[in-house]
């Protein structure tokens, strides 16, 4: 599956609860973009900034249960 479609599926598992303090409350494109930078980080192994690395565990942990569910 292409990543832009696992980042879609991701998303959909997205809580608000789940956003940095400060986000709004609603859904909105500067929500999905920080999200979908935290997946690609963690699809493609690269480090997170220390500020941002409690938000990477998610996509880090959909990632291996995907990954696991699929084999």
């Amino acid at each position: 599956m292409h990543h832009e479609e696992l980042f879609e599926l991701f998303y959909k598992n997205v809580r608000l609860d789940m956003n940095p303090p400060g986000f709004p409350k609603h859904y909105c494109e500067g929500m999905k973009r920080f999200w979908y930078a935290r997946f690609m980080n963690a699809y493609n192994n690269e480090r997170e900034p220390v500020p941002l690395m409690s938000w990477a565990e998610a996509p880090q942990m959909w990632l291996a249960g995907y990954r696991e569910n699929r084999e």
